[in-house]
This record gives structure tokens, sequence and C-alpha cells, in this order.
């Protein structure tokens, strides 16, 4: 009897934090609230502040957020949440490239591999399922909509 091993997918922690602050700004864009700022969201959430700055870093410079500093300053949705696709916000956060790598550690097969083709057309698979999903859509969530409830 051999030991089973089961092939799991996980999206970095970069992309987990990505999109539970997009979902949590979307799900607050129809309320009057105030912006809310990182520190409030990374304790929300309960990451990292200074994973937290990574991830509005770059959310900001691709225009899905604005930023803003001072008295009234926060972070607010930018994009239109149903024009925002789930996997072009993950080809954003997730590592480039492939999901083997057949070079760092050279394979006799890397020429002509059925594997790797066959791995590359799923994880670009993956991709297109999730850009069939909006942060709209799922920002409906009541659990969402009770947390920036309580959070508000």
């Amino acid at each position: 009897m051999g030991v089973e091993r089961v092939l799991r997918m996980q999206l970095t922690r970069f992309s987990d934090i990505s999109l539970r602050l997009l979902l949590y700004l979307a799900s607050r864009r129809d309320s009057s609230s105030p912006a809310v700022t990182a520190r409030q969201v990374a304790e929300i959430f309960q990451v990292p502040y200074t994973h937290l700055v990574k991830v509005v870093h770059l959310l900001g410079q691709h225009g899905l957020i604005h930023t803003a500093r001072g008295k009234h300053g926060g972070l607010r949705l930018a994009a239109d949440p149903a024009s925002t696709r789930i996997g072009a916000v993950l080809r954003l956060t997730e590592p480039g490239g492939t999901v083997i790598d057949c070079y760092t550690q050279p394979c006799p097969l890397r020429h002509d591999c059925r594997l790797k083709h066959a791995l590359d057309q799923a994880y670009g698979a993956f991709f297109e399922a999730m850009d069939r999903y909006t942060l709209a859509e799922l920002a409906t969530m009541p659990a969402l909509r009770t947390l920036v409830t309580l959070t508000a």
C-alpha cells in the first residue's frame, strides 16, 4: 500500500488577501460609511499589516482601488465591481509562468513533453473559469454583508 497523494491547487497568500480586500471594498460601495484604512482591514481579516500594504500598493497601481492619506483618507474601490473579473485580479496577483519548471532542473523530456502542455492548459483553464465571475457577483455573500455591517 502506497501513500496516497492529493494534488491540490492553492492560491498565494497575496492573492487571498487581494481578493478579500476587493470583496470587502465592493460590499462597502453602497455604504455611506467613510473610507476604510489599511490597518482596519488588516485587523478585520487578521492579516499582517505589512502584507496588506503590499497588496494595497499593487491594486492601487493597477487602478483597482483608490488610496488617500490624511484625515479623510483610506481605501476605496476604484474599478466598477461589475466589470472586474476575478480571473484578471488573479493574473495580477499570482506568480506568472508555468505550473512546472522544466529548466531549473533539466528534464530529458522537456523538448517534447505532453505533461507540461497538459498542466499549462489546465492552469490557463483555471483563469478562464475565474473570468466567469465578477467582483460584484461574489461581493453579495450574506456573511460579507454581515461583516461590513459589524465593522462599519
